[in-house]
């Protein structure tokens, strides 16, 4: 199953917090604001996260918020079906305003418990952060949280990006998007992860992650691009 769009859920994409505005605040024009939210219809992602100063930027546009992409000031779990009967679960952790890197004990506890419970439901645990770096290798290596790890963790806001990395004692795939943007990162499984206490990620076993660059080589969709012409790609 590869971590990108396509029929059935054999393919899911999944887009970070702060796709739309920078984790600066930087005022972003009415023009790229509305370019990007018919961008993002056309590519219909699965699922995305958004962050409560996003939400605030795209309601006060004619075009509104794009399809499948939710706020996260609360923790919540979506679940997408796959490909052989399979089932993922998502939870989106809460959203956290910007200040100590330090994770209270009960929002420890409470993302721990479902992300246990979901181990239980589900062929494949996917975590969406919008915490940035530091708080998020802060989550990763509590013992709570390495009791019973998401399989799968996607990072977002500040600090810097990750192609991919092994944490958890190798349960957990880490991957961050990157703050310029024109990349993708991508995952592909090869196996499904097993919940017996000796299973852990392999990569080029059982998972593979890369970085898709977009670069002038790869072929553009022609109606995102005209969408996007002339405007700045600074985030």
């Amino acid at each position: 199953m590869d971590l990108r769009v396509a029929q059935k859920h054999d393919v899911l994409t999944l887009g970070g917090a702060f796709e739309f505005l920078p984790t600066s605040g930087k005022k972003v024009s009415d023009k790229k604001r509305n370019a990007l939210t018919e961008a993002f219809q056309i590519i219909n992602y699965d699922l995305g996260i958004l962050s409560p100063a996003e939400i605030s930027f795209l309601q006060n546009s004619d075009k509104g918020i794009p399809r499948n992409w939710l706020g996260n000031m609360e923790a919540q779990v979506i679940y997408k079906p796959l490909a052989n009967d399979k089932k993922a679960a998502i939870i989106i952790l809460p959203y956290l305003e910007k200040g100590s890197d330090d994770l209270p004990d009960d929002l420890i506890d409470e993302c721990a418990t479902l992300i246990k419970e979901n181990r239980g439901k589900a062929d494949l645990v996917i975590t969406m952060s919008s915490w940035g770096y530091f708080r998020e290798k802060k989550f990763l290596a509590n013992p709570v949280i390495g009791e019973a790890p998401p399989d799968i963790l996607l990072g977002s806001g500040d600090g810097p990006g990750l192609s991919g990395s092994l944490t958890a004692k190798g349960k957990t795939v880490w991957v961050r998007s990157y703050p310029t943007g024109k990349a993708v990162n991508r995952i592909d499984i090869y196996n499904w992860p097993s919940r017996d206490e000796d299973f852990k990620w392999s990569s080029g076993q059982n998972v593979k992650w890369f970085l898709q660059t977009l670069t002038e080589k790869l072929r553009e969709e022609p109606e995102v691009a005209k969408l996007l012409s002339g405007i700045s790609d600074d985030k």
